[in-house]
């Protein structure tokens, strides 16, 4: 099939003139990732063994709090109650368990992402691929931001980790209190998103779209522009799908 009888061409056509501007043009195209990415793109040496997602990490969760596997839980709240009831400390082991970021390393999905001419590359993920891959493919130099001050002396194209990175931040966004206390916390990182989002046409990759940050950030875009926002793209697998623009 060429490209052009493709269902959703014209979206793909453009996000790639989004993503394709001159450097110095206004616009261009930023892009968020989850952890769908990393559980397509991570290489490990069991190749049976794939990287953990958000609700891997939850059923750990429920296991330890001794809730039944087949109940339902609110997934921010039962990380709450998780921590009320070992300790921030049990709660960080328990996502460094989880994810075991040593035994991972970047694939060429993770090459294939950088050499792409993204303005900014945010993520929620608390591993360090994406900061291993800009080494390991010796890709064009992003900047890595960690924390929010890190904004202040880093410029774009920066790696910019909303919620935290194993070895490096003593607590990551994971439960209902830090969603609750992350505009106050982190009101820098909030500003730097809105203004990426005003700037930048944005690609979701691996990402669901209903991080409850995001989806206030989101909200406050289209409160304040309008029809004016640039759009977003959300990419996989969408009943034959492969990108959607909303």
């Amino acid at each position: 099939m060429e490209f052009k009888q493709l269902p959703d061409s014209p979206v793909f056509k453009k996000l790639a003139d989004a993503l394709w501007q001159p450097e110095n043009a206004p616009g261009g195209a930023a892009v968020m990732i989850g952890s769908g990415f990393s559980r397509c793109a991570a290489d490990n040496a069991d190749p049976n063994v794939k990287m953990p997602l958000w609700s891997d990490f939850i059923e750990q969760v429920k296991t330890q709090l001794e809730i039944k596997p087949e109940d339902k839980v609110d997934a921010l709240k039962v990380a709450e109650e998780y921590r009320v009831h070992f300790s921030q400390n049990a709660l960080n082991g328990l996502i460094e368990q989880v994810v075991n970021n040593s035994v991972w390393q970047p694939g060429e999905m993770y090459r294939d992402l950088l050499k792409f001419g993204w303005r900014e590359v945010l993520t929620t993920n608390w591993d360090t691929l994406l900061e291993n891959a800009t080494e390991q493919y010796e890709s064009k130099h992003f900047q890595i931001v960690n924390k929010p001050s890190d904004l202040t002396n880093t410029v774009a194209p920066r790696i910019t980790k909303l919620h935290g990175t194993i070895g490096f931040s003593e607590k990551y966004i994971v439960a209902e209190e830090d969603y609750r206390t992350y505009p106050q916390q982190f009101g820098i990182f909030v500003n730097f998103v809105r203004q990426v989002l005003i700037e930048n046409a944005l690609c979701l990759i691996g990402f669901s779209g209903d991080d409850p940050n995001f989806v206030q950030w989101l909200g406050w875009i289209r409160d304040n522009l309008q029809d004016r926002s640039q759009n977003i793209y959300l990419v996989g697998m969408l009943q034959d799908v492969a990108i959607k623009s909303f």
